[in-house]
């Protein structure tokens, strides 16, 4: 047996990783009765070892999370986000978090309107809002402000009407 799998507790118990509850309990008694020193000898205690170990770090739903984040292999950072590098023609101010970090608001408003209007509503978002709404209202996916019908040129008595 390797190494390798003797540290994976996923494949010691021969489960999945989306696996529930019910299922890693399953795979537990089934490999204890199999593998168990009372059964097979000395020969299935450092096998029953593992098992016992990979059935206590991934036994529950809270147990399996804390062992995906010791576990998961750390992120390739490449100095961009999830959305991957800017796509070009920034305007405005250039975000440093989030998954589109090196976008400017102008290149987010073009390939994803949804993510400002989302950011305008978050802590994160508070020091860009009114770049955000000003942006937002000229593609017409925000109504305009009452400052900006008040100070609109039909407004001021140019003949627009």
């Amino acid at each position: 047996m390797s190494d390798r799998r003797d540290g994976d507790a996923y494949a010691v118990l021969g489960v999945l990783p989306d696996a529930d509850d019910e299922a890693i309990a399953i795979a537990y008694r089934t490999l204890a009765r199999r593998h168990h020193p009372d059964v097979v000898g000395d020969s299935g205690t450092r096998r029953m070892m593992h098992i016992n170990a990979a059935f206590e770090a991934i036994r529950t739903a809270e147990l399996r999370d804390r062992y995906e984040r010791a576990h998961r292999p750390p992120p390739k950072r490449d100095g961009t986000g999830g959305a991957g590098a800017p796509p070009g023609r920034p305007s405005g101010s250039v975000l440093d978090f989030g998954r589109h970090v090196g976008w400017s608001l102008g290149e987010i408003a073009r390939i994803d309107p949804g993510y400002l209007v989302w950011l305008a509503e978050r802590h994160e978002g508070l020091p860009y809002r009114e770049e955000i709404d000003a942006l937002l209202r000229g593609m017409g996916v925000r109504r305009p402000s009452a400052r900006d019908e008040a100070t609109a040129p039909w407004r001021r008595g140019y003949g627009y009407r």
